[in-house]
Order: structure tokens, then sequence, then C-alpha cells
């Protein structure tokens, strides 16, 4: 019996020394296979400098993403939970057309506007109690005009109530591997109405939110894109907030197959603006150029004007480092 176990141990320690050196590839394969699923958390993609030093970004928090791939190409605090104001928007957006998708509502249904709705504050569309809109004009109206009435309607409609809309929201940022940081309070992103405290979502979030967004619903930026919303509740006429449509800086005349020519500043296409007083000015934009997307947040920046001069700063410098890559595998 002695000498059975005297031969047992050190068969005994080649087994945990064998699990111990092949583990990390036990657990490395299976989490591979998971990037291939349509909802994946990105946030441990890894960081791909890309002169760092030649950028100064004037915002608290800031990530660039390369929107093909979910790479950050560039980073500044971008694991500090701020509050992303309208920015979670995308988020509500994100769970509509997941909805629409899932055949649970149509984009021609009609909405009865609750009085909830109706009394949010802040960007609106001027909803009035008891009036009735359809799906597709309170989205519209949500990723155009950044309207937090229209965003609640939207929840109420989609879940029953907006509290039972914002557990979906929580429950699909950590479906979308965000990080624990990110909550969310409301469909709106408006500051809570008697305590002072905000949703919570880290530049980083923000970005792999977008990156989601555009990669399960790209079609999302045929509507981020309008200049103008016209809404015949009200006959009213609602620009983008979105400041960098459009943009008279880009040089329309670039050849897509010549990655040496370059624009002044891509054209921002979507995706949302936000602004609350303790969140500051910030935006999510998106551009494309040459086949190419990538995915800017910029947060807390101290005016609205400085948010569209930062993300077509970090737009342009980022472009201008994948050119270089693509030059690179040419030559």
């Amino acid at each position: 019996m002695r000498q059975l176990f005297l031969f047992l141990i050190p068969i005994t320690i080649f087994i945990i020394a064998s699990l111990s050196l092949f583990s990390p590839q036990m657990i490395e394969e299976p989490a591979t296979k998971q990037l291939s699923e349509k909802h994946v958390g990105l946030a441990e993609k890894i960081i791909t400098p890309m002169g760092s030093d030649d950028v100064y970004i004037n915002a608290e928090a800031v990530v660039l993403l390369d929107g093909d791939t979910g790479n950050v190409l560039w980073q500044k605090n971008a694991n500090e939970p701020l509050p992303p104001a309208s920015m979670s928007k995308v988020m509500t957006m994100y769970l509509i057309l997941e909805a629409l998708e899932n055949e649970e509502m149509d984009i021609e249904d009609d909405v009865d506007i609750s009085e909830v709705a109706a009394g949010t504050g802040g960007a609106s569309i001027y909803l009035r109690e008891g009036s009735v809109l359809s799906v597709a004009d309170l989205f519209q109206a949500t990723a155009i005009a950044s309207a937090n009435d229209a965003s609640v309607a939207l929840a109420e409609y989609a879940a029953g109530s907006e509290e039972a809309f914002i557990d979906r929201m929580n429950e699909k940022a950590r479906e979308l591997g965000l990080s624990q940081d990110a909550h969310f309070i409301n469909a709106s992103g408006l500051p809570h109405e008697t305590l002072n405290f905000e949703s919570r979502m880290t530049a980083l979030d923000t970005a792999l939110l977008g990156y989601h967004l555009l990669h399960d619903y790209p079609d999302i930026i045929d509507l981020t894109k309008q200049p103008t919303l016209s809404l015949s509740y009200r006959n009213q006429i609602l620009p983008n907030t979105n400041e960098l449509l459009e943009s008279k800086d880009v040089d329309a005349n670039i050849d897509g197959a010549d990655v040496d020519q370059r624009t002044s500043f891509p054209e921002v296409d979507g995706l949302k603006t936000g602004y609350t007083r303790g969140a500051g000015y910030s935006f999510i934009g998106t551009s494309e150029q040459h086949g190419k997307r990538l995915i800017a947040v910029v947060m807390r920046t101290d005016s609205s004007e400085a948010r569209f001069e930062e993300t077509q700063k970090i737009l342009k410098a980022g472009f201008e480092h994948v050119h270089e890559d693509l030059r690179v595998e040419r030559e």
C-alpha cells in the first residue's frame, strides 16, 4: 500500500503541473470561439498606439475605436465612469431596433402618449398627454433630435413602463459586455428628478455600445446622417444635434483607391450628442473613409463646439493612422 502511495505522488504532481501549463490555452479557446457570436463584450481588446504623443484631445475621457474590429486605437481615461447624458439613448435605440427585429412591435404602431412621457423635460418634441404618434416618428425624434419625451414614450411602449425598460437596458449592458460601471437610470439620459445622480458609462462602454449598434443595425446610419427631421406632429422641423454632418471641410474629390490623399476633416454621419450640467458636453461620433469606419467618444468637454472640434481631431488622426497602415501593407 505504501509503495502504491509513493507511486501516485509523482503522477499527481505531473497532472497538476500539466493543468497549470495548459489551462490558459483551455480558457482562451472558448473565448476565441465566442468572438463570432452576436453579443460579445470587446472591453479586453488590445489598445494599439497611434502616435499618442502627437494627439492632444481636450476632454476628460476619450476613446477611438476601429468600427470594423472593435479594437481600441487610442484612449484617455477610457475606464472612468462618467454621466453619458443623452448618449445613453444609444442603448434605447438599440433595444427598440431589437424589439422591431424580434417583431415585438412594428414601426407603424401607434403609441399613446402618457402623462409621464409628456412631462419629461429637456430636449423634446413637446408631446401632449393623450396624443398618438407612430413608433417611427418617436424613434426618429430620439435619434435625430435627441427628444427626451420621445425616448420615454418608446420605452413605455416597448416594456410597459420606463422602469421595466431600464431593467432591459441594464441587462443588455451586461449581455453586450459593458463594464460593471455601466448603469442606466432612465431611457433619456436626464439626471434623476429629485436625487443628485445620473446614468453612468465609461468612454469605452460608450464606444462599445456604439460598435454594437452599428454592427448589429448598420442601417441606423441612414437615419443619423439626416440633417433635419420633419414631423407632422405640430408641424415641426427639427435640426440634427450632430453639427458635423456634411462638414464644409470635407474634400469630396478624394479618390477612394488612393489612401495617400487625406480629407481635412472627415464627415461624421452619427451617432449621438449628450449634455447635462453634470456630464458636460459629450459626443459619440462615427465616420467612414475608404471603406474604413471609426468610432470616437469624447466625454465632458467645455462647450458644444469643443466636443465637435475634439471629435474631428481624433477622427482625423485615426484615419491618418489607418491609412498609414494600409500604405505599409501595400509596400
